[in-house]
C-alpha cells in the first residue's frame, strides 16, 4: 500500500476513534512523563474539541511533510528496509525465532519465549494470539519503540542493522588490508558492504560512490566465486553473502 493510500485510510478515520485515541495518548503521556506541558495540553485540547477538523489538518500536514522531507529519499529508504527484511527472513529460516529476535537491539533480549525490552516504562504484554509486529524503522535508531495499547497488536519498531549507511556514503579505505590484497580494494569493499545486510547494485553504488556498472562487474565475479548470492524481490535483485563469503570475512578478520 502506497503512502497516499495510507493517508486516505487515515482521513476516513471516524471522529469518535480520533477522540478516543487522543484520550489514550493523553493518559499514556501522563503515566510516563507526568503532567502535560501547557503547549502540549492546548494542542491535545484542540484535537479533542474538533477531532474531524484536526484530522483533516493532520493529513494535509503529513502529506506536505512527506513531499519535502521523505519523498526525495524514499527509494533509498525502501531499498534499505527491504534488505533488512531479507536478512531477518534468512535469520528466521536458519535459526528460528531465537535468531530472529536475539539481536534486534542492544536493549532487547529474547530467552525462553519472552522478549524483554530495557525501557523506563514497565509493563507485561501478553500477545494472546495476536502475535508481535516487528517494524524496521530508519527514524527510530538509537531507540526502540513499542505499541502496547490493548486494542492493537503488540508492535516493536527498531533501527535496522547498519542504518548509519543509509545517511552517509563511504569510499574504499585508502590503507590496504589483507582482504584487499587478496580480492582487490573495490571488490573487498563490495564484499564487506554486504556483511550488515543484503543490497542491490544501485544501493552498493550509492554507498561506495561507484558506478552501477562497476559494482555489477564486481558482483558478477564474486558470484562466480560463490561468495555472494542473488535474491530477487519483486523487480529488484538483492545480493547477500553466501556461507563462503561470511567465512572469508571471518578468516580475514572483517566480520565487524
Amino acid at each position: 500500500m502506497g503512502f497516499d493510500e495510507e493517508l486516505e485510510r487515515l482521513r476516513a478515520t471516524p471522529p469518535e476513534v480520533v477522540h478516543t485515541e487522543v484520550q489514550m495518548l493523553v493518559q499514556a503521556e501522563k503515566e510516563q512523563f507526568g503532567p502535560l506541558s501547557p503547549e502540549k495540553a492546548r494542542l491535545l485540547e484542540i484535537y479533542l474539541s474538533d477531532p474531524e477538523g484536526s484530522l483533516m489538518r493532520l493529513v494535509d500536514t503529513l502529506r506536505r511533510y512527506h513531499e519535502l522531507a521523505i519523498a526525495p529519499y524514499r527509494p533509498r529508504i525502501r531499498e534499505f528496509l527491504e534488505a533488512e527484511t531479507l536478512k531477518r527472513g534468512q535469520a528466521l529460516a536458519l535459526g528460528g525465532v531465537e535468531a530472529l529476535l536475539s539481536n534486534l537491539h542492544p536493549k532487547a533480549s529474547y530467552k525462553e519465549g519472552v522478549l524483554t525490552l530495557d525501557k523506563t516504562y514497565e509493563a507485561l504484554v501478553e500477545p494472546q494470539g495476536r502475535g508481535i509486529a516487528l517494524v524496521p524503522c530508519v527514524f527510530t535508531w538509537p531507540r526502540v519503540e513499542v505499541l502496547v495499547q490493548p486494542d492493537y497488536k503488540p508492535t516493536l519498531a527498531y533501527g535496522p542493522r547498519g542504518v548509519a549507511n543509509l545517511w552517509s556514503s563511504s569510499s574504499p579505505a585508502p590503507n590496504g588490508t589483507a582482504l584487499e590484497a587478496a580480492l582487490g580494494a573495490v571488490r573487498a569493499s563490495v564484499l564487506k558492504s554486504l556483511a550488515p545486510m543484503p543490497s542491490t547494485t544501485t544501493g552498493l553504488a550509492h554507498q561506495l560512490r561507484l558506478s552501477p556498472a562497476t559494482i555489477s562487474a564486481h558482483l558478477s565475479r564474486l558470484k562466480v566465486a560463490e561468495l555472494v548470492e542473488p535474491h530477487r524481490s519483486g523487480k529488484k535483485v538483492y545480493y547477500r553473502l553466501s556461507g563462503a563469503g561470511e567465512s572469508l570475512l571471518g578468516i580475514f578478520g572483517e566480520t565487524s
